[in-house]
């Protein structure tokens, strides 16, 4: 377990590389760039990630643990498909504010750098178990899959267009007895 300094120092090398790599792109930046802009020596940097290219994948990874524990959902089948919604959500913002980085770190929606892939089959199985509850309970579409949205949310990109296009998404999955601006209005309330 990681010291909360130690955690914090690897909490900013994060932000740094995420915020230099969409300013600049991957390539023409170097781990002095990241240390120097979170405020952390390079000897820090190589303590916490072996090389830039693990940082940046890191920061991938990061992103879907956070998802991995979102996908946990309530554990109440009555309200799978409100986890749901509040899953893509949260996915969608996570996309929308790292448009810049994605593109510049050369990330494609649907292609996993194996450093995710355990992570991310984790999260799929939690947000396939969500999906099975919402399926059980007759809130998702018998032929939805829940692959299809999150693919479909991990293109979203535009801030301005985020909640619109979610809702859409959202209405093409859920079952046609769902309000889906009832689902969509709890999710936005929920932290």
């Amino acid at each position: 377990m990681l010291r909360s300094d130690a955690k914090q120092n690897r909490a900013l090398l994060l932000d740094a590389a995420c915020e230099l790599i969409a300013q600049v792109g991957t390539d023409d930046i170097s781990a002095r760039d990241i240390a120097d802009r979170a405020g952390v020596s390079t000897a820090t940097l190589y303590r916490h990630f072996p090389s830039k290219q693990a940082l940046v994948d890191c920061i991938s990874v990061d992103r879907w643990e956070r998802m991995s524990e979102w996908a946990r959902g309530s554990q109440s089948p009555r309200s799978a498909v409100f986890d749901i919604a509040r899953v893509l959500d949260r996915f969608s913002r996570l996309v929308s504010d790292d448009a810049q980085f994605i593109q510049a770190a050369g990330l494609k929606v649907g292609a996993t750098p194996a450093a995710i892939a355990p992570v991310r089959e984790l999260f799929d199985a939690r947000f396939s178990e969500l999906w099975s509850a919402a399926r059980a309970s007759g809130s998702v579409r018998r032929w939805s899959d829940p692959r299809d949205a999150v693919e479909l949310v991990g293109s979203i990109r535009n801030r301005e267009r985020r909640v619109p296009m979610l809702a859409t998404i959202v209405a093409g999955f859920v079952a046609p007895q769902i309000d889906v601006e009832r689902v969509l209005r709890t999710t936005h309330r929920s932290p």
